[in-house]
């Protein structure tokens, strides 16, 4: 069953400390999750327990394997978004074979450094690959420093379309939708549904009242 859009939700404590120099992202007890669609599917992995306490200077690692299984040739697309108040810097970087502890057997593609990503909700392109690779995309997370102090979270989102198919992962599952404009937000999609049920229990409402004026 395709789960409702869950988003990654990194609730952060941002507190005063020194700008320390970018460490290793730290592995604790990662989460697996993968989600189908008729085409894409996504395979997520990341220590969610360590998102919930970012800090500056303790990134976390979140891995995404995007693959398809399309009839004809083409391509999937990758993107990113997020929404919220907390200020996230994120490493971003590519590779086209499995992740090893070494890296990336064959060199990675850096798709962006110590990058402090937008939060209105936008998807912003980070690559495009042939639907017949498999794009391992890595993510380090981390708490901007400079984003002051005060409690926060902000919600990053990872995107994925191709052959009129878009998949979104997050920290607690995600959702795939087939046919719709890339780059349609889910809160639309919920609003039509609503809209139609509206629709359908009006018209209801008014056969009802149809049939009991007529019995009069």
């Amino acid at each position: 069953m395709r789960r409702a859009l869950a988003v990654v939700l990194l609730s952060v404590l941002a507190v005063t400390m020194p700008v320390v120099t970018m460490p290793t992202a730290a592995w604790g007890a990662p989460t697996t999750q993968i989600i189908q669609g008729s085409v894409l599917r996504l395979v997520s992995v990341a220590d969610w327990t360590a998102a919930g306490s970012l800090l500056p200077g303790q990134p976390v690692e979140w891995d995404i394997a995007v693959s398809a299984d399309a009839p004809d040739p083409g391509v999937v697309r990758i993107a990113v978004s997020a929404t919220g108040d907390a200020q996230l810097l994120l490493d971003v970087a590519l590779c086209l074979q499995e992740w090893t502890d070494a890296g990336c057997p064959h060199g990675a593609a850096t798709l962006r450094t110590s990058w402090s990503i937008p939060r209105d909700g936008v998807e912003i392109p980070l690559a495009q690959v042939a639907d017949t690779e498999t794009a391992h995309l890595r993510l380090a997370i981390f708490l901007d420093p400079s984003g002051g102090a005060g409690a926060g979270s902000t919600d990053v989102r990872v995107h994925a379309q191709g052959a009129g198919e878009t998949v979104i992962v997050g920290s607690d599952g995600g959702l795939a939708t087939t046919g719709l404009p890339p780059g349609m937000p889910w809160a639309v999609m919920a609003g039509s549904a609503l809209v139609a049920s509206g629709i359908a229990l009006a018209g209801r409402r008014r056969r009802a009242t149809s049939e009991t004026r007529s019995r009069r």
